[in-house]
């Protein structure tokens, strides 16, 4: 993880590589919600938008208490 200060790049801990090595970077900014957590959102809107209905017939209240 790094900051960018005033246009400069600033690791958060030091990197493993001797002074002037050059690397390539791949740079993407960290989103400050939980990956989890929007996963769960993601789904839960989907659900909203595209509900699932008809896959279970309907049952009587004798058949949903029925005992054997």
């Amino acid at each position: 993880m790094a900051t960018i200060e005033g246009g400069v790049l600033k690791p958060d801990a030091a990197l493993p590589f001797p002074d002037h090595t050059r690397v390539k970077l791949t740079i993407e900014p960290v989103d400050s919600e939980n990956p989890s957590l929007a996963a769960w959102k993601h789904l839960k809107e989907h659900i909203r938008q595209h509900p699932i209905v008809g896959l279970a017939g309907k049952f009587s209240r004798e058949e949903l208490y029925e005992c054997d």
